[in-house]
C-alpha cells in the first residue's frame, strides 16, 4: 500500500494525461468537506468525555492551538486554500470551545513551555501586522502550532488516562484525509497540512500504545522520547 506521499510522487512523475485523470477522478472539495465533517465528529466524543471527567484538557495549550488556529487559517486562505480549509475552520471553533470548558474541567497549562508557544503565537500576529506577508505569517503559525503539541504529547506520555483515545485516533486520520484533499504540492499549501498530521498522529500513538511506550520508560537505558520529555523544561 502506497503512503500519500509515494501516491503523490507516482502522480507527479506520471504522464500528463494521467494527471489530468487524476485530478478529475478525485473530488478534492469533497474529501476537504467530508475532513471538515469528521473533524466536528472527532471532538463530540472529547467533550463528552469532559463533562464526565475523564478527559482533562490543558487550559494554556489550547488557548495557544486557538490563536494560532485563527491565525493560520486566516494566513491559509489568504495564500489561496480553498478545498482544504474546512478542517481548520473547525479546529478555531472546536479550540475556542474545549478552552472555555478547560476553566472548569481543565488542568495545568501554565508551565514555562506554554508560556513559550503563546510568545511564540503572539510573535507570529506581530510579524503578521508589521510585515503585512501572509506567507510569512503562516509558517511562523504553523511552526508554532507545531510547537504547541509538546504540552499534549507530554500529557499523552505521562498521563494517558486524562485524554480521550477515540478522539486523538479520528483526528489524526482526519488530518491524514486532509492532505488527500491539496490540488498543489505548493509549500505554502502543503507544508501546514502534512505538519498538522504529526502532532494528533504522535499523540493517537502514545494513547493506542501505552504499554509501549511506558515499556521504554522502564528499561535502564531510557530512549530518546522519554529523555526528551522527562527534561526539566518539560516537567515545571
Amino acid at each position: 500500500m502506497n503512503s500519500p506521499r509515494t501516491s503523490v510522487n507516482l502522480v507527479r512523475s506520471a504522464p500528463s494525461s494521467f494527471r489530468s485523470c487524476y485530478y478529475w477522478l478525485v473530488n478534492h472539495a469533497l474529501i476537504g468537506q467530508i475532513a471538515g465533517i469528521l473533524a466536528i465528529v472527532q471532538v463530540i466524543p472529547y467533550i463528552v468525555s469532559i463533562f464526565r471527567g475523564h478527559t482533562k484538557p490543558e487550559r494554556m495549550t489550547y488557548f495557544i492551538w486557538f490563536v494560532v488556529d485563527a491565525l493560520a487559517i486566516l494566513s491559509y486562505i489568504a495564500v489561496g486554500a480553498h478545498t482544504t480549509i474546512w478542517v481548520g475552520l473547525v479546529y478555531v471553533f472546536t479550540g475556542l470551545t474545549i478552552f472555555l470548558l478547560s476553566f472548569k474541567y481543565g488542568m495545568g497549562g501554565f508551565s514555562k513551555l506554554d508560556i513559550a508557544c503563546l510568545l511564540l503565537a503572539l510573535a507570529g500576529i506581530t510579524i503578521w501586522v508589521t510585515t503585512d506577508s501572509a506567507l510569512l505569517a503562516l509558517y511562523f503559525s504553523t511552526f508554532a502550532a507545531t510547537i504547541g503539541y509538546l504540552p499534549t504529547i507530554k500529557k499523552a506520555y505521562f498521563y494517558p488516562e486524562t485524554e480521550n483515545t477515540f478522539s486523538w485516533v479520528m483526528c489524526s486520520g482526519t488530518s491524514i484525509l486532509n492532505i488527500f484533499a491539496l490540488t498543489t504540492l505548493a509549500p505554502a499549501i502543503a507544508i501546514p497540512l502534512l505538519l498538522a498530521a504529526i502532532g494528533p498522529t504522535l499523540v493517537a500513538y502514545l494513547l493506542v500504545f501505552p504499554v509501549a511506550h511506558n515499556k521504554l520508560s522502564r528499561r535502564r537505558q531510557a530512549s530518546r522520547i522519554h529523555t526528551f520529555l522527562t527534561h526539566p523544561l518539560l516537567l515545571r
